[in-house]
């Protein structure tokens, strides 16, 4: 391989990495967003379920 090939294929190896850094950045972030939403939905359960009195025999 010449030396203009290896750079090349080194470039598009950066540019791979550089995409899946970005990539799990994204995804650690909808992680969090999506732990908010369940922690809300739980506790308007529970508040809910607290409103609502005894469940009926």
């Amino acid at each position: 391989m010449g030396e203009d090939a290896i750079n090349l294929v080194l470039e598009h190896l950066r540019a791979v990495r550089t995409d899946l850094r970005d990539m799990r950045e994204v995804l650690h972030e909808q992680g969090h967003r999506l732990t908010r939403i369940e922690l809300g939905l739980a506790s308007l359960r529970r508040d809910n379920g607290a409103s609502a009195g005894p469940a009926p025999r």
